[in-house]
């Protein structure tokens, strides 16, 4: 049950730091991150599930005294003085903040060089498959969400997986009476008995409370939303003065959709972080001191963001081959799912050789068995059920090269700055996607920050 909210009157403020200029922010360097390049182009950085977004919400139950047996550790890469123990968490999850947004912001930082490390994203860098491996402690191939726009035999379709909708279809699979959480293939760390008996509360814009994804991705987690940002923070400090013992997720996309849409290094990102610290700093401040002092902040991201300055048009004898041998074609965002159908096999070479003609130099085509990794390994390291993981995550892959995207666009499409046309994107594996900053500090931190 969500607490009674108390008065926010009752709440003890502490000062207000003033904003400072941007200080820049240290990317992982070449030595920590050279084992994760793909070994055929160096451009691609594959996930790394023992330093990954799947280790956060066992981080999470671990600070709450709940570790879970065999997760991955993350305390081997936090700064010694990162909380190992809270009453109270509270779980920041800004969509879309890779390490060159960070460096926009102007109090982050400074809590990044001091409590911060980085992790990796998973594949599909597409929030999807992010937020599903964040919350539920699983990889992608485990708890089965392998990316945005993907093929699933039941319904028989492509899904997308944001809204748990057909592509196409009027209404989403819950309105059919189709119970999607029937694709794990396994509970994640929020459906078990870990999370028993603690608070735990996911606050998100009100517009997807229980609809699409979040239906799926926050297990038993309790959901609230929230109108504006700051009516989220203003919630936050009510539930984490009434509660003894768990924890407060909160999700903010402004990030990821301005940068989509504008662009990374620009005032309106800039401004948006602002206006996040401020939330955060002002909610800090309105905490009870004893609460403040019990309660770990823990700031991450699902992905970061590839500028987009080079297009792959879906058109010419490649595509139409493509689009006429094949079951279907699915998108993760810079990703492409290719399904070969039972009368298409066979033709997986073929299908590859017009990838490559599509392509060009621009990316690069993986066949299953090379992607097949990329999506998580099996807990006793087995390649487990291959069938399962090859239906959703396609039987060819093509991943871009950072900076290039997927030219869909239609004809009657209005010009940029009129039209919405995409300035950053991800899903692949380029460094500024894969890479994501993670902040583990007493949430007291705020005081001088």
């Amino acid at each position: 049950m969500v607490p009674v909210l108390m008065g926010i009157s009752n709440l003890s403020p502490i000062p207000l730091p003033m904003p400072t200029s941007p200080p820049a922010t240290a990317h992982p360097t070449e030595d920590e991150t050279e084992y994760l390049r793909w070994g055929a182009e160096s451009e691609f950085f594959r996930p790394d599930y023992s330093r990954s977004l799947t280790a956060i919400a066992p981080a999470l139950l671990s600070l709450l005294g709940r570790p879970v047996e065999g997760a991955a550790d993350l305390s081997a890469f936090l700064p010694g003085g990162s909380p190992r123990r809270a009453s109270r968490v509270l779980l920041l999850c800004i969509d879309g903040l890779g390490f060159k947004e960070l460096a926009l912001a102007a109090r982050l930082p400074a809590l990044h060089r001091e409590w911060g490390t980085w992790v990796t994203s998973v594949f599909p860098s597409i929030t999807s498959s992010a937020i599903t491996s964040m919350y539920l402690g699983l990889p992608p191939s485990r708890h089965g969400i392998l990316g945005h726009r993907v093929w699933k035999d039941l319904p028989g379709g492509i899904v997308d997986m944001l809204r748990m909708q057909v592509v196409g279809a009027k209404l989403p699979l819950a309105a059919a009476g189709f119970e999607v959480n029937g694709w794990k293939r396994e509970p994640g760390v929020m459906d078990g008995p870990h999370a028993d008996g603690l608070t735990g509360i996911q606050l998100m814009p009100a517009a997807i409370v229980g609809s699409g994804l979040s239906a799926y991705c926050y297990g038993n987690t309790q959901l609230l939303g929230f109108l504006e940002p700051m009516e989220g923070f203003a919630k936050a400090a009510h539930l984490l003065s009434d509660m003894r013992n768990g924890w407060v997720g909160m999700y903010l996309s402004t990030v990821d959709s301005l940068t989509h849409a504008l662009g990374s290094d620009i005032e309106p990102v800039q401004l948006a972080l602002r206006h996040i610290e401020d939330g955060l700093t002002w909610m800090a401040s309105r905490l009870p001191t004893h609460v403040l002092e019990d309660t770990a902040l823990m700031v991450v991201a699902d992905h970061g963001q590839s500028p987009v300055r080079r297009t792959v048009p879906l058109e010419g004898a490649a595509w139409e081959w493509l689009e006429a041998h094949t079951r279907a074609i699915g998108f993760s965002g810079r990703v492409m799912h290719v399904y070969l159908g039972p009368q298409d096999q066979g033709q997986e070479a073929e299908a590859a050789a017009r990838l490559e003609a599509l392509m060009g130099d621009l990316g690069e085509v993986l066949t299953y068995d090379q992607a097949r990794g990329l999506v998580g390994p099996e807990p006793d390291g087995s390649p487990g059920d291959a069938e399962w993981v090859r239906q959703t995550l396609g039987d060819l892959v093509a991943v871009l090269r950072g900076e290039v995207n997927w030219d869909k666009r239609r004809p009657g499409d209005l010009p940029f700055p009129y039209g919405n046309p995409l300035q950053s994107h991800h899903g692949a594996m380029s460094r500024d996607e894969m890479f994501v900053p993670l902040i583990l500090a007493p949430l007291s931190a705020l005081r001088g920050a």
